[in-house]
This record gives structure tokens, C-alpha cells and sequence, in this order.
């Protein structure tokens, strides 16, 4: 006896919510009473192909053989909102991503659309993903029908949209917002963003990722957008965290922000960044920013509670400081023209360096739980500059705690032997070294190299698939070293 198809339908439908979409829709055919539990389950989604094996799709009026998959896509998703819609239930969520059905311009079935966003807003939705994507430099306008729905929670638009400036003169009731997306949409006016965010007074977690503008002209919208270049927010007091990508010049006015990311352009030298209050920022993300050690220095200091800090891709100053109390992790990645970081946090936890240069690195204050990693790019004519940049980490105590990975990716000719060094390299924590060559001998003179400059406690190889283990294992026990825990990982 079926004992699950008897529960409740709210536990029926926490069931059916916690499945993947497929599986989901499967239940459909197991019972009648399963199919009436799928008829009113209040999440409607639409994100891959996947929906295609939905067996109600069998039911169309017409040969599915001859459907396009956009047609499909279209009598699905009216028929599961419909019949909500019509009995009144709800629909709690609403996700729909039309990338792998569109072959005609989306623009054409805007109509569609509409009425989707406007069943689910007359029937309580909560969460709405809508993914549209850009043919023909055609946007698909987003409906004013969407400022009615006061019981959504959660709003990700991505692709092919439009925010119209007609929202400028519309009464947003945005009350309940709580998580915003805006990735790739088109803005007919830059205001229109800031309006529209700014009527969600609630929003706690806020990412726009490259979002146009364009300039009126007789030229198709798409062939005439530019990144958005400024935006300036007021009076979010719920905004915690925050991720902006490729806007130049950013005010935000929120005091509770906890979590921010910043990702700037490569071609774009501007970066106006202003968060008023800094009282409760805990993770900085900085990345593709001009000069970022200038605004270091200003706003570091302000930032009493900071525990993360990440800058990537960012040009610097050739020495630059950085301290705090409760800074706890700390990565460089790709930042040029260093040559001297002096770090003064007594908390920290973990450093993280990867780049092209050796720079002096000092820790003036050293926690005894303090990791150090570093990503190496070797090949043979490198050594010297490894072992540089071993010598360069101040003081010298903190090599107990160092990680290197090490990635070889140019042939050695085996005959060039271990390059003079010190006779007592420095003790290290770990050495995990990756050849890409796929002759094992290759290792014997990397080995060879590597720890002419260093004497790791422990070593781990990244080894192709087809290595000849017996042959390699050779190799290692000729290398002039003590003892040492070998762990390998497969390269497939």
C-alpha cells in the first residue's frame, strides 16, 4: 500500500520541492492522487530541457512531434500557472530560463511573458527567475503588471531584459524583497535601476553583474549599449551584502553592509567607491581595480571589523600595508608591480598569494594558527626566483607554516642537474607540485630544483593518469631526501 500519497499535501509538496525539477514531474504519473498533488504544487520551473519529459506535455491538442521546443515550452508553463491561477492556489515560485528554446527572437513572444509574470503576481509569488536571452539585439520589456507583486521575496533577472523608463513614473511595491539579481539586463534610463532598488526598502542581498545602458538613437539597442557607469543608493538599512561588477563609480549608503565584492573593468581606469559607514563590513572582495592601494589606505583603517580581505587582478603600489585586528584572511592574487607587503594582524588565519612577482612579504604580529599559501607558475630558468621568493617571507618562523603549489609547464632538459644553492634550504611545511608534461622523468629534475631551494615536510604530486607508477616511485627514492609523506592526485 502507496502510504506517502495519503500525507497531507503540504508534506507532499516539501517532498516534491526538495527533488530536481525532472523527478519532480515524474510523481505526476505514479498515481492520481500524486498527479493532483503535482497540479497544485505552488513551484513552477523551467530550466532546462529537462521539462521535457513531463508526461502532461502529451496531453496537447496537437502532435508534439510537430512542436517546436519553444512551443512546448510555452504550453507547459501556461497550463501549470493556468490551472493554479483558475483554483486559486498559489504560485510560491516561479523560475524560468527560455536559453535552450529560443530559436525565434524572444520579442515575439513578449505577450507570453506577460501574462506568466502577471498569473504569478495576482497568485502570491515569491520568488521569480526569469532568464531571457538576447537574439538579434532584441530585449524582452518587462511588465509593469510586475510592480503589483507585493508578496515577492526574491528577484533575479537575467539576459535579454529590459527595465523601461516608464517604472520612473510608477508606484513600486517592492515591501518584501529581500535577495535582488540584475545580470546582463538592459536599462532604457540608469535612474530606472536606482529607482527600482531603492523601492525595495528591505533588500538584504543585492548583486548587479554588467548591466547596460544605451544612448536613444534610430541604432538597435543592442549594438548601442555601454556598461552602466554610475550608481548611487540611499537608505537601505537591511543591506548586508553586496556584489557589483563593472560599474566605475558607486555610492551606497547602507550601514549594515557585512559582505561587499567589487569587480571592476579592465579597460575602465575610473573606481569611485563610497559605502558611507564601514562600521560592520567583514569581507572586502576587490578585483580588476586601478591603484587599489589608494583607497586601501584611506579605508582600511575605518573598517574595524574587517576578517576578509581579497584583492585580485589589481595594479598597487610597489609596497603597501595592510593591518587589523580581526582580519583573519588575506588573499593576493595577480596583483601587479609589488615589492614589498608588510602585514600586521595578529589574528590572521590565512594568506593566500599567487602572481608573477617575488615580493618581500613580512608579518609583523604572527598567530600560531597561521597558514601561508602560495601558487607558484615554475619551469627551469625559475628556480632562482622561487627560491627569492622563499627567502623574501619575513619572518623566517612563519616558513613552518608555508604551502607551496607548484605548477611546471615547460620541458627540462635532464641533464641540467640541481642548480647550486644553500646547503640547508629552509624547512617548509608542504610542496604540491603539478607537471603537465607527461613523461614521469620529468620529475627527477623538478625535484631536483624545487628542493634546491626549499625541504618541504610533505610533497604531493598531480600525476597524469597514464604515469607508470613503478618507474616514478624509482625516481623518488633516487632524490637526495630524508623522510617524507607522499600523497598523489590523478590529472585526467
Amino acid at each position: 500500500m502507496d502510504r506517502i500519497s495519503i500525507l497531507p499535501k503540504t508534506i507532499l509538496h516539501d517532498i516534491l520541492g526538495r527533488l530536481p525539477d525532472k523527478d519532480a514531474a515524474k510523481t505526476s504519473v505514479l498515481s492520481k492522487s500524486w498527479s493532483e498533488t503535482w497540479f497544485s504544487f505552488p513551484i513552477v520551473a523551467a530550466l532546462s530541457k529537462d521539462f521535457f519529459y513531463i508526461p502532461e506535455l502529451s496531453l496537447s491538442s496537437e502532435d508534439p512531434l510537430l512542436l517546436s521546443e519553444l512551443d512546448i515550452f510555452i504550453e507547459y508553463v501556461s497550463k501549470r500557472l493556468r490551472r493554479l491561477h483558475d483554483q486559486g492556489l498559489a504560485v510560491k515560485e516561479l523560475k524560468l530560463d527560455m536559453e535552450d528554446v529560443c530559436d525565434s527572437m524572444p520579442v515575439s513572444q513578449s505577450h507570453h511573458i506577460d501574462k506568466w509574470i502577471q498569473m504569478a503576481s495576482e497568485s502570491g509569488v515569491e520568488v521569480l527567475q526569469l532568464h531571457v536571452p538576447i537574439i538579434n539585439d532584441q530585449f524582452y520589456n518587462l511588465p509593469l503588471c510586475l510592480a503589483e507583486a507585493k508578496s515577492l521575496t526574491k528577484l533575479v533577472l537575467s539576459g535579454g531584459i529590459r527595465l523601461d523608463p516608464v517604472f520612473l513614473n510608477h508606484s513600486l511595491k517592492f515591501f518584501s524583497v529581500r535577495t535582488l539579481l540584475f545580470h546582463f539586463i538592459l536599462v532604457g534610463d540608469e535612474r530606472v535601476m536606482e529607482h527600482f532598488i531603492s523601492h525595495c526598502p528591505l533588500v538584504e542581498n543585492l548583486t548587479l553583474i554588467h548591466c547596460l545602458g544605451y544612448k536613444p538613437s534610430s541604432v538597435p539597442p543592442g549594438s548601442r549599449a555601454y556598461l552602466v557607469k554610475s550608481l548611487s543608493l540611499h537608505g537601505l538599512q537591511k543591506l548586508k551584502q553586496v556584489d557589483v561588477q563593472g560599474i566605475g563609480e558607486v555610492y551606497i549608503d547602507a550601514q549594515n553592509i557585512e559582505n561587499l565584492s567589487y569587480h571592476g573593468t579592465i579597460v575602465d581606469a575610473s573606481f569611485k567607491l563610497n559605502l558611507g559607514s564601514y562600521k560592520n563590513l567583514r569581507r572586502l572582495s576587490l578585483c580588476f581595480v586601478r591603484r587599489a592601494d589608494m583607497w586601501l589606505h584611506e579605508r582600511l583603517p575605518k573598517i574595524p571589523f574587517l576578517e576578509s580581505l581579497m584583492l585580485k587582478d589589481c595594479s598597487l603600489c610597489e609596497r603597501i600595508n595592510i593591518s587589523g585586528s580581526q582580519l583573519k584572511f588575506l588573499e593576493l592574487t595577480n596583483c601587479s608591480n609589488l615589492k614589498e607587503i608588510n602585514i600586521d594582524a595578529p589574528n590572521l588565519l590565512s594568506c593566500e598569494y599567487s602572481g608573477k612577482d617575488e615580493p618581500i612579504i613580512s608579518f609583523r604580529r604572527i598567530s600560531n594558527q597561521l597558514e601561508v599559501n602560495a601558487r607558484i607558475l615554475m619551469n627551469h630558468q625559475d628556480v632562482d626566483r622561487l627560491r627569492q621568493f622563499i627567502q623574501n617571507i619575513k619572518p623566517q618562523e612563519v616558513l613552518t607554516s608555508l604551502s607551496l603549489f607548484v605548477i611546471h609547464q615547460h620541458s627540462i632538459i635532464e641533464s641540467l642537474g640541481t642548480l647550486p644553492g644553500s646547503s640547508s634550504p629552509p624547512s617548509i611545511k608542504h610542496v604540491q607540485l603539478c607537471c603537465v608534461s607527461h613523461r614521469q622523468t620529468q620529475y627527477f629534475p623538478v625535484m631536483s630544483l624545487l628542493l634546491s631551494s626549499c625541504f618541504p615536510e610533505t610533497i604531493s604530486f598531480s600525476l597524469k593518469y597514464n604515469f607508470n607508477m613503478r618507474a616514478f616511485m624509482v625516481l623518488c627514492y633516487c632524490l637526495p631526501i630524508f623522510c617524507f609523506i607522499f600523497s598523489f592526485t590523478t590529472l585526467l
